[in-house]
């Protein structure tokens, strides 16, 4: 069997062209996008990826970026009622799910889409189903449906033994209902599928959902509320910056004005402190109460004076402050005015997208979506009313000319979105350090005592853990 399926010539082309414009969209709506843990997508087999459901309908983009294989995905019906999305859904290989939304559904039908997946996995072709079952706002993974467990067992009747490998997927969003976020995909170790022999299917069935579960979350970040989120990531920078305290004293090293670790490393430390926050909450409630208080008056101090965390961990020394001045002016001299047509150029559309974006997006998971298909739009017609104006008082070369000059611009613009005012509040923060000589000391040593005690908080979580496993 081979897993690359075989396709009509068009619609090979239409999914060569989603799957680039997909990429495309990670790198122009998308600030950061990286991916890991693709390697343990197996050769010659068929996948069923489980994937968490945050972002409603550019989920799939996001996911399909991550990888070159063909994914077929598992969606609603309703989607397929669409005028514009159903010829898409089709293109691309969709796999239509049946609901009980209305007692107008057929929900008989999923008979023939399950027949029709253990058809695409035995030819070696990649599922993806959000087991949670409809995109979702929480700040944590919902409780999932039994679908994917009952198609992986089911796969393995209907194909003489042969087992799909299923793969849980998280999708992190650093930011939610913020344009230009950052996007970790994160693609877990494979949900063990054995069961006992004189298990009955409900039991093998729930068994198999409660592994997928494990395996979402595994990949995710799960916190009981946004705040409790909130509150790990401000304290996950005070551990992001450690690292970074000895820039500008070994001259060796780059000497960036803000280290940008991986996604990944900073969803790792997330995860570990999430795990820690939960240990205290539970067994010393109190600490945490203390550690939140300190938080705040440092945070609101810092505020006070314009002085982000990262400033504290920066070494003033000349060679650091020549390099980034010579890097500010460069900045201005050269990528400004270009940024600036490309603003110039792409500021009614963008405008339009955020305006209309907050209004039709109704929840927060719907926001990525609105804001990437009404930006395709806006930017799509705008664009071309401006080239079609050139090119017809001054030519096809011109438009052409015109049309490359507008893509740079806009997306030197992008790179170069917030520059600006970073260097003006680095400049403030430097001349503010020079006036005030001990307020840089007085903050490291405050945020230094918030550093020992999350610290000691993270050994006794440790200490908590260990408790409890035994």
């Amino acid at each position: 069997m081979s897993s690359t399926p075989k396709y009509s010539f068009s619609r090979r082309a239409f999914i060569f062209i989603w799957k680039k414009l997909c990429a495309l969209t990670m790198k122009v709506f998308y600030r950061s996008y990286e991916v890991t843990g693709e390697e343990k997508l197996p050769e010659n087999k068929g996948i069923i990826l489980c994937v968490n459901h945050v972002n409603a309908l550019i989920d799939a983009a996001v996911l399909q970026a991550s990888t070159d294989r063909d994914i077929r995905a598992l969606a609603r019906d309703g989607l397929f009622k669409n005028p514009i999305l159903k010829p898409i859904l089709h293109m691309i290989g969709t796999v239509p799910i049946y609901r009980r939304e209305t007692d107008k559904t057929d929900t008989s039908k999923n008979v023939d889409t399950f027949s029709k997946c253990y058809e695409l996995l035995a030819e070696n072709q990649t599922l993806v189903i959000f087991p949670e079952g409809q995109s979702h706002s929480k700040s944590f993974v919902q409780e999932i449906k039994t679908g994917a467990a009952r198609m992986a067992l089911g796969a393995i009747k209907a194909n003489d033994g042969i087992a799909p490998v299923v793969i849980p997927v998280g999708m992190t969003f650093s930011r939610q209902r913020r344009a230009r976020t950052e996007v970790l995909v994160h693609y877990g170790n494979p949900v063990n599928l054995d069961v006992p022999k004189d298990m009955n299917e409900y039991d093998a069935v729930h068994l198999i959902t409660d592994r997928v579960q494990e395996g979402i979350e595994s990949v995710t970040l799960n916190t009981e509320s946004w705040q409790d989120l909130d509150l790990v990531k401000r304290l996950e920078q005070f551990f992001s910056l450690r690292s970074s305290k000895t820039y500008g004293e070994n001259k060796s090293e780059k000497p960036p004005l803000k280290r940008r670790r991986k996604l990944s490393e900073r969803f790792n430390a997330l995860q570990q402190l999430i795990e820690v926050q939960d240990l205290l909450k539970k067994h010393e409630p109190e600490k945490i109460r203390s550690l939140m208080s300190k938080l705040r008056v440092f945070e609101r101090l810092c505020k006070a004076c314009g002085i982000s965390n990262y400033h504290l961990a920066i070494k003033y020394q000349p060679v650091l402050l020549t390099l980034y001045t010579l890097r500010t002016l460069g900045i201005v001299l050269i990528g400004f005015p270009i940024a600036l047509w490309g603003i110039i150029n792409s500021i009614i559309p963008y405008m339009l997208t955020h305006l209309v974006t907050k209004r039709v997006s109704k929840n927060v998971d719907q926001h990525d979506t609105a804001w990437v298909m009404l930006g395709m739009l806006f930017f799509f017609i705008f664009w071309g009313l401006q080239c079609n104006y050139v090119y017809r008082n001054f030519g096809f070369y011109w438009s052409l000319f015109y049309f490359c000059s507008i893509i740079l611009g806009s997306a030197l613009a992008l790179n170069l979105r917030g520059e600006y005012q970073r260097a003006i509040a680095n400049l403030k923060v430097f001349f503010l350090f020079m006036r005030k000589q001990n307020l840089h000391s007085y903050l490291e040593t405050k945020r230094q005592e918030l550093e020992a005690e999350l610290a000691h908080m993270v050994r006794i979580a440790k200490r908590l853990s260990k408790a409890n496993k035994q």
